[in-house]
């Protein structure tokens, strides 16, 4: 097949700060699924020092910040894990996953998500 639509609830399996790992049991039998949720942010900043005078200096700077954030999926998963009131709608590709062997070699495939919401 390719993407499928599972909307139900989902079971954390390892999550470590830097992996999340889900499972949920779709019509293909229990699939799992993950992401990286450690922050990544960078910033690059340069700038300028110029002496006018023995009392006045001018200085210029110029940043710039990027950072990404799936805290917004992290909690969609853990509300997806508090119990069968609180359904979420997980869009995957169950033909396209990578292998993942967390800290404790613990194997795991993933399946590609494509969306997470609920």
């Amino acid at each position: 097949m390719s993407a499928q639509t599972f909307t139900g609830n989902v079971q954390i399996v390892w999550d470590d700060s830097v992996v999340l790992v889900f499972s949920f049991q779709a019509p293909g039998g229990q699939m799992f699924a993950g992401f990286m949720h450690q922050i990544f942010q960078i910033q690059v900043t340069q700038g300028s020092q110029t002496q006018i005078s023995p009392i006045l200096q001018s200085v210029q700077q110029q940043s710039i910040q990027l950072a990404m954030d799936p805290a917004t999926w992290v909690e969609t998963i853990k509300t997806g894990a508090r119990g069968t009131n609180n359904p979420i709608t997980i869009v995957y590709d169950d033909t396209i996953n990578v292998n993942y062997t967390n800290s404790l070699a613990q194997p795991f495939q993933l399946q590609q998500l494509y969306s997470i919401a609920g």
